[in-house]
């Protein structure tokens, strides 16, 4: 499992890093454990955040009350599924949580006895395991030439067309979501697992998983998506959906 820290307190830093490893070594989990000591590491750690299962932030950071929602934030809009836990003092903040809609999975108060600490963090851990279990870690990773590319459960992606810039591929996917990434149909098309995705036409593959409707023009997918669909296309996704 890979965490990313956010902490700017060196005694904490070591606090926590120390508390993940003792559970790691306990349970026999193998923990990655990066730590950001101040935003200038987060920027550095950001080209990676599609890679990181589990988030604990400090929301008070260089002085700044809500750095650590802001940070979340940023984690948010670029993986919608990925845990945050905030680790703070200020418990006094957490209702700015729902402010910011960043459906936190937990708050830890450093101010608590080292027991309680341990047990919530170790909690924290138990949780995000059972999630990668029962999804059975059906994820897509994928990036293009060593570019940020993504990581998605395959059931939670709709769609991949062409961008109007040049080596880009937007990524539709749960909640309404699109993000832009480098990459081309084809790469994707070979990288993923075998005719999951589907031409719909030259600049679109979609999920069979998500089509519910397809005409003569036309397929439309989960949460109202419309595409076009080619003469070619149209033979192909018949075949696959067996009409």
């Amino acid at each position: 499992m890979r965490i990313l820290v956010l902490e700017d307190d060196r005694v904490q830093q070591g606090r926590i890093e120390q508390t993940l490893l003792d559970i790691g070594r306990s349970r026999n989990l193998r923990l990655e454990i990066d730590i950001a000591k101040n935003y200038g590491d987060v920027e550095k750690y950001s080209q990676y955040f599609d890679n990181y299962q589990l988030y604990l932030l400090d929301l008070e950071i260089e002085g700044e009350r809500e750095r650590g929602f802001q940070v979340a934030q940023q984690v948010r809009e670029q993986d919608p599924f990925t845990s945050i836990v905030f680790v703070s003092t200020h418990s006094e903040a957490l209702p700015l949580a729902f402010r910011y809609h960043l459906s936190a999975l937990d708050f830890i108060s450093k101010d608590q006895p080292e027991a309680d600490y341990c047990h919530q963090l170790e909690r924290c851990l138990d949780y995000v395991l059972a999630v990668d279990k029962r999804e059975n870690m059906r994820l897509f990773t994928y990036s293009f030439e060593g570019r940020r590319g993504f990581t998605l459960p395959y059931h939670e992606i709709l769609a991949f067309e062409t961008s109007v810039e040049s080596h880009r591929i937007k990524v539709y996917y749960a909640n309404h979501s699109i993000k832009t990434i480098y990459g081309s149909l084809k790469d994707i098309a070979a990288k993923a697992e075998k005719d999951y995705f589907v031409y719909a036409n030259r600049n679109t593959l979609v999920s069979l998983q998500a089509i519910e409707e397809m005409t003569a023009t036309e397929v439309t997918l989960l949460e109202g998506l419309h595409f076009p669909v080619s003469r070619t296309a149209r033979r192909t996704l018949k075949k696959h959906l067996n009409v």
